[in-house]
């Protein structure tokens, strides 16, 4: 069994999907929030990965950094930062590329959501995702029977997770242009995909990842170093709340479109 999961994780790990651009023209406004997270994790990545190192030097900088990643054991002794690492360690990242990575899915995600919760209730339902993702991401990685939560963790995709529950809620008939890559090669033309697959890909991934992690470090084997419970706990979070944050208005005409032509509200306003 662990070896079928172990192998089925290669075979998705080897593809990869890049969203380029989706059907939807649904309430297509400029997004604040989502502009605003984003110059805020790219100015963070700025200050502790170029200013910090040049001031105060490389390992000062770094050490400074770590008191803002979320290590399970420090919040569950209440050591640190304790529960508020839950928030800080969600605006940081390791390198250029996980900021990238992370912002662009957010970018093309996020906005969608935002343009149809509203910039208020969205940025509240962000930092729930932000939450529950930590909150995961620590119960899961300190049950760990090697690691036992103590290496630390960093980076936004837990609340991007959540961000992508909430579009496949509510856009899930939308079919997404995207570029596919099979071992980082990319094939050279776009393929239209349903957002439920393209979803489905990546929690796949996170899923057979985590139960891997549990079963593997039993055994005295580290699997990998990806928090996919903060994903998890993240999609988890999105796909069940982001009704609560919807407006009233929304959700009644969604119901009732929906009951008379078999259609999503979402549909028809295009």
């Amino acid at each position: 069994m662990v070896l079928f999961a172990a192998f089925l994780d290669f075979v998705l790990s080897i593809v990869s999907f890049l969203p380029l651009k989706d059907e939807s023209k649904f309430q297509n406004r400029y997004p604040p929030v989502t502009m605003g997270l984003i110059a805020t994790n790219v100015f963070l990545h700025a200050v502790f990965h170029l200013l910090l190192p040049l001031v105060l030097g490389t390992d000062v900088s770094e050490q400074i950094a770590g008191v803002f990643m979320l290590v399970p054991v420090d919040v569950l002794e209440g050591t640190g930062l304790g529960a508020l690492s839950l928030v800080t360690a969600a605006f940081l990242h390791g390198n250029l590329m996980h900021l990238v990575s992370n912002m662009f899915f957010l970018f093309f995600f996020a906005r969608k959501v935002e343009n149809l919760v509203g910039p208020w209730r969205f940025a509240l339902f962000y930092l729930v995702c932000v939450f529950a993702s930590g909150v995961c991401s620590v119960l899961g990685r300190a049950a760990l029977p090697m690691t036992k939560g103590t290496i630390p963790g960093l980076g936004a995709s837990g609340a991007l997770m959540g961000m992508i529950a909430a579009y496949l809620f509510l856009y899930s008939d939308q079919r997404i242009r995207t570029l596919v890559t099979v071992f980082g090669l990319p094939i050279p033309f776009g393929i239209g995909v349903p957002a439920w697959v393209f979803i489905l890909h990546m929690t796949l991934r996170d899923a057979l990842g985590s139960w891997l992690e549990q079963q593997l470090q039993a055994e005295g084997y580290v699997y990998s170093m990806i928090d996919v419970f903060a994903h998890l706990g993240g999609f988890a979070a999105g796909l069940l709340c982001v009704f609560l944050f919807l407006p009233a208005e929304t959700l009644y005409y969604r119901r009732q479109y929906t009951k008379q032509t078999g259609r999503t509200y979402r549909s028809a306003r295009k």
